[in-house]
């Protein structure tokens, strides 16, 4: 898709510009993922949550939900400062996010339902935030051609 860049100025005129719309869908689930990811870290002392979701390790359950956190923190400080980068590293941390989700759903064969859900709601973060037209506006000030 052909992309023209336009100046900050015509950004912030455009009827796009600003954190809304889908944006705040990718922004929403980032956080609850990230507060479950919490939880099981934290809370999930019985790991009920854990194994109903079909992991059988709960150490690197423990881990990896916790550098899930960590890998949803950028984005989460980013999105609504409207900071330039918050694409490119939303793209980045979502792709590692899943496939650590995937890797695990992979290994557990229990947890492949898990990972499946995982993989879709992540490949549509990642494509809205490649193609859409507000985070185009927004965070690159750049126009569809």
């Amino acid at each position: 898709m052909d992309w023209k860049s336009i100046s900050e100025e015509e950004a912030k005129n455009h009827p796009d510009y600003g954190f809304g719309g889908g944006l705040y869908a990718v922004y929403a689930i980032c956080v609850v993922w990230s507060l479950h990811s919490l939880y099981i870290v934290f809370l999930d002392s019985g790991y009920a949550l854990t194994q109903s979701y079909g992991y059988e390790n709960m150490t690197m359950a423990d881990f990896t939900c916790f550098i899930q956190f960590c890998l949803m923190v950028p984005f989460i400080y980013l999105a609504p400062k409207m900071h330039k980068v918050m694409p490119n590293v939303a793209v980045s941390l979502f792709s590692v996010n899943w496939a650590i989700w995937f890797t695990f759903g992979m290994i557990s064969p229990k947890a492949i339902p898990i990972s499946v859900v995982v993989t879709a709601v992540t490949l549509f973060m990642v494509v809205y935030i490649a193609r859409s037209t507000r985070v185009n506006v927004t965070y690159r000030h750049r126009v569809r051609a």
